[in-house]
């Protein structure tokens, strides 16, 4: 009838494993712990795959697990954040980031509510529809959520910008 969950854990490892752990990472600030998250996304996604029903895109349902992974790990009592940015520099990225890792950094130093929108939309390439589907919020609440991100990278990357 359908795809086994081990077909379907290869497939969606080879074809969006690369991109959860990106967005992890972005999520989380610290690559081993989005390893970790990444891995327990794959996991989650194996152990629930026949529950899966289309309703969503493979993409959009492997994001929403991956942010829940990093969600709770950004909010157990053990997690604290340190960064080594050389590691996060180090991964691929779908767009070209400026030598210096500014972008990068000032993204990470975002609030978590802005910085979720932020990676799922510019990062991830989702619409602010499908990030309020995904969030379970408001279309309008994502716009704004954006508009008030970039408010806030705007002085921290003016010199960046300013520059290209």
């Amino acid at each position: 009838m359908g795809e086994t969950a081990d077909r379907a854990l290869e497939r969606l490892m080879d074809t969006y494993g690369d991109g959860i752990l990106r967005l992890c990472a972005l999520l989380l600030g610290d690559p081993a712990l989005a390893e970790d998250a990444a891995q327990e996304t794959m996991l989650r996604a194996w152990r629930g795959w026949d529950a899966f029903r289309g309703d969503c895109t493979e993409r959009t349902w492997l994001t929403a697990i991956a942010r829940n992974v990093c969600r709770s790990l950004l909010r157990s009592p053990w997690h604290t954040r340190r960064t080594d940015w050389t590691e996060l520099e180090a991964l691929p990225a779908p767009r070209a980031e400026p030598e210096d890792g500014a972008v990068l950094r000032a993204v990470l130093d975002l609030p978590v509510k802005y910085r979720e929108v932020v990676v799922l939309h510019y990062y991830q390439e989702l619409s602010a529809g499908e990030i309020g589907r995904l969030l379970r919020l408001s279309k309008h609440t994502v716009t704004t959520r954006l508009r008030r991100a970039r408010e806030r990278l705007k002085p921290v990357l003016k010199e960046w910008y300013e520059d290209g």
